[in-house]
């Protein structure tokens, strides 16, 4: 590049700052005129940042004053390598700019926190009313408030940047949207018998929850807005963890991040050796991005290329934040303990593990001292001596022991989830008897199947509670916990709900208020049971996350043909998963059957694996990973995934002809017929135009949503299907008729590649 070239280059940077600069200005203007409160600082940052753009578009400009000579055209660009002005503009700039934003979060803030208090008003004035005509008014103007307030938390969910806090939003709004359904009849029946205490404690119990529900949104917005620990320095916020509201793997994965801190501030090896290989492995076991992450920590602490620094300022530095660490790591083990109490107090934990979880506990407690002692004479002697002490590496007993006690809770919790599933099972089935019990006056038998109904919510508590502890990630702990804690709130409220039933079984308002809290008590059951498959799921899959990425391209398609389950993160979207047997029986009784039938005559099976892959593509789109890179490769991948569902429907009904009249045809025909609508869905929703990032990301997400609901539709129906087989000994191949060979022969190319950029075919089989 010649010197009129890098001129040029230089001036068009600066031109194109100060145009994008003056375009954020102008919409932080636009938000000022409408917020009076905030009008005069947005000015004044406004005027900052544009003497800022355009200060580095001057300083960017230079006129090529000789072009004939090169000694002058140096001498014009040279003070532009100084770089001293436009740093200190740049400076300006950044500061002005984060103090528009800052101003734009505080009316966000106060939209959703004054949303939020005419809401909690409204429903003040809704709890006071004392006859029907005053409520059906006052719930009329909730309804409005609460409308405001679910668009406002529902625009704003992304705003939030840590995963607990998206996840407790996400919950709050759950159990405000569930809350609100059941709060008309429980009211209704307050007003009609409002001389009953438990008709008054049932609806109570309504607004309590409804409540606790917007609390929780409020401290959401303030925390995530305000949260002064954000300002802190690191060492001031890794000294104040929040180990009350932490679970046992988020503890000691705090553990295992505070090892490698002091590990790195202290710098024992080289940073290509043997041992610090071997260590690796010891500290994947639990999060191998944390320690992919804190591999760059090293060259800050410790000198260039991992050699410790021979600086006596450098050694007192390093001997301070030990002492922090060793004292934080104390703590730490000390709040592990605790919580492990969890598990071993617990009624349901059989003897042998809990006998095996305290074992696992005396052992961390022996390997924490001795890793204790061992670092303080290994930090006396680095000080004193000044050398390194390679092939020393104190801390791999002590996270041996923390991975066996990581197993050892895992699968105490494991070995409960039959008896988890038993109790969920037996709970519904209570819920269905107190209704006729109810209405048959039955009161004995009423009083003694609650007693069998609150211990099984006990027992599903109690296992909720040590689920949370093992989730891996911090959205499912949360939505454990809430699930756990209404479930807990909302249980009694059913049998209450049944005896109100049984005082007044001719009130159509008692029997309405049944129903909408055993519906409440379902959708509880339901997501529970969802939550619990997630978190024994992503557990097992985290596993998997850490092979290298060769090595997962090659096995995914055989995870999808056994386990019906792709090897994700978090274990989000294994309902993608077309082999899935949810909600249809035990899976493992046709396991065998569908290995006997992977052979290519085997439509049904073959373009079921084919939709899985193509949807756990699009799931990767939404983490940045796999073969799909734009929205316009998603929404292209979308239309062939409609595709092949439209001819799997087909090969589908064509089997259906084979299905002797039962109830198991029946239901196959009714998961069927499904199958046209959901793909309707998808296909007018790919086909929706937007303009706008916001509008396209609207779009990836419904996409996303009807792609959810086709697979699980998709997934119900083929493990209906293979029900049938198995049942009346049909055959699965060469069942495709008179079909299309199109249709037949399932064109991988088609129905598992997506359109590039040129409006090509490429096949998406490599990443499947």
């Amino acid at each position: 590049m010649d010197n009129e070239q890098i001129m040029s280059t230089f001036g068009n940077i600066g031109h194109l700052l100060n145009i994008a600069v003056e375009r954020f200005i102008t919409i932080g203007e636009i938000i000022a005129e409408e917020n009076i409160d905030i009008k005069g600082d947005m000015y004044e940052a406004a005027k900052e940042a544009r003497d800022a753009g355009k200060s580095i578009e001057h300083l960017c400009d230079i006129s090529p004053l000789g072009l004939g000579g090169g000694m002058e055209l140096r001498h014009h660009i040279e003070p532009l390598k100084d770089y001293g002005a436009i740093i200190l503009a740049a400076r300006s700039l950044l500061s002005s700019v984060t103090r528009i934003l800052l101003l734009v979060d505080i009316i966000v803030v106060k939209k959703l926190l004054t949303a939020k208090k005419r809401a909690s008003e409204s429903l003040e004035k809704l709890e006071s009313v004392m006859n029907f005509t005053e409520f059906v008014r006052a719930f009329s103007v909730f309804g409005t408030e609460m409308i405001e307030l679910a668009y406002l938390t529902g625009h704003h969910r992304n705003s939030f940047k840590e995963e607990r806090r998206r996840a407790q939003m996400f919950s709050a709004r759950q159990i405000l949207e569930k809350s609100i359904a059941i709060l008309l009849t429980s009211s209704k029946n307050s007003l009609i018998h409002s001389d009953c205490v438990i008709v008054k404690e049932n609806r109570d119990t309504v607004f309590c929850q409804i409540r606790r529900a917007m609390d929780l949104i409020h401290f959401v917005v303030k925390d995530s807005i305000f949260d002064t620990a954000k300002h802190m320095p690191f060492d001031k916020q890794a000294s104040n963890p929040n180990y009350e509201n932490e679970s046992i793997y988020t503890t000691i994965k705090r553990i295992v991040n505070l090892i490698k801190r002091y590990k790195y501030q202290m710098n024992y090896y080289e940073s290509n050796n043997e041992g610090n290989n071997n260590s690796d492995a010891y500290f994947n076991f639990l999060d191998d991005d944390l320690w992919k992450s804190e591999k760059n920590l090293a060259p800050a602490v410790g000198g260039s290329g991992g050699r410790m620094v021979n600086n006596t300022n450098f050694r007192k530095h390093v001997s301070a934040e030990s002492l922090d660490l060793r004292e934080e790591l104390s703590v730490a083990f000390e709040k592990l303990f605790e919580k492990a109490h969890d598990f071993t107090d617990s009624p349901y934990i059989s003897h042998n593990h809990r006998k095996n979880i305290l074992s696992y506990c005396d052992n961390c407690k022996l390997e924490f001292d001795l890793y204790l002692n061992t670092i303080m004479k290994d930090q006396h002697q680095h000080e004193t001596a000044g050398v390194q002490l390679k092939g020393r590496e104190p801390e791999l007993g002590m996270l041996s022991s923390l991975e066996e006690l990581c197993k050892q809770l895992v699968i105490s919790v494991s070995s409960q989830i039959e008896d988890f599933n038993e109790s969920l099972k037996i709970c519904s089935k209570l819920v269905k008897s107190f209704h006729v019990l109810a209405t048959n006056y039955d009161i004995d038998n009423l009083n003694q199947r609650s007693t069998k109904f609150h211990d099984c919510c006990d027992h599903i508590f109690d296992i909720c509670k040590l689920l949370q502890h093992i989730a891996p990630t911090e959205k499912l702990q949360v939505q454990a916990k809430c699930l756990a804690i209404n479930l807990r709130i909302y249980g009694p409220q059913v049998f209450i709900a049944a005896k109100i039933l049984w005082k007044y079984s001719n009130s159509s308002a008692a029997n309405e208020n049944f129903e909408s809290f055993s519906d409440m008590w379902k959708w509880l059951t339901n997501e529970i049971s969802m939550i619990a498959k997630k978190i024994l799921v992503s557990i097992n899959t985290t596993k998997g996350d850490r092979e290298p990425e060769t090595e997962k391209c090659e096995t995914t398609t055989d995870k999808l043909s056994k386990s019906g389950v792709p090897a994700t993160e978090d274990g989000e979207m294994v309902e993608y998963s077309g082999l899935e047997g949810k909600n249809n029986g035990d899976l493992s009784t046709y396991q065998s059957k569908w290995s006997e039938d992977l052979s290519d005559d085997n439509d049904i099976l073959k373009r079921a694996k084919n939709m899985s892959a193509m949807a756990f593509l699009m799931y990767q789109f939404t983490k940045g990973n796999g073969s799909l890179r734009t929205t316009q490769d998603l929404f292209t991948q979308a239309e062939y995934f409609a595709e092949e569902a439209n001819r799997l429907y087909k090969v589908l009904r064509h089997f259906s002809y084979q299905v002797p009249a039962s109830d198991n045809k029946k239901d196959l025909l009714n998961i069927l017929d499904r199958v046209p609508t959901f793909v309707q869905a998808l296909q007018f929703t790919v086909k929706d135009h937007t303009v706008g990032k916001a509008a396209t990301f609207v779009k990836v997400d419904h996409v996303i949503r009807e792609t959810k609901n086709l697979m699980n539709v998709i997934n119900k129906v083929v493990s209906k299907c293979f029900e049938c087989a198995n049942k009346y000994k049909l055959n699965l191949t060469g069942i495709t008729g008179g079909l299309t060979s199109g249709a037949v022969r399932g064109d991988d190319n088609v129905a598992g590649g997506m359109c590039d950029s040129k409006g090509t075919t490429s096949s998406s089989e490599g990443s499947m």
